[in-house]
């Protein structure tokens, strides 16, 4: 299942990194789900994948507030031109469409 989100504003926090807030439009926001290519600074563009979802208070409405944290964060100026507030973000299982990570297979156990 996947996920629209309607992005508010993007935060730094010590310790956890740039945090994308937003409203979750459609779906549900799950650790673990990546969002589409984006380009970030100068690199090529990547996917960046869930680490945490917090869920917020919101006096407004619009859906589920939510905070976004995400594994390998990017700078938190690069992901506020990436996703500036008012835009979608769009996040997919791994399994979808070609969207996964690569993940290095485990070792063998031994005996």
């Amino acid at each position: 299942m996947s996920a629209e989100i309607d992005v508010r504003n993007a935060i730094n926090i010590v310790g956890r990194g740039a945090v994308l807030i937003g409203h979750v439009r459609t779906g549900a926001a799950r650790v673990g789900q990546v969002t589409l290519p984006l380009v970030l600074g100068r690199a090529p563009a990547r996917r960046l994948q869930v680490s945490v979802v917090e869920r917020l208070s919101s006096m407004q409405a619009g859906g589920a507030a939510v905070g976004l944290v995400f594994l390998d964060p990017p700078q938190l100026g690069d992901l506020m031109r990436a996703l500036p507030a008012g835009s979608i973000l769009v996040l997919e299982e791994p399994s979808e469409h070609g969207a996964g990570l690569s993940v290095p297979a485990k070792p063998p156990v031994q005996k």
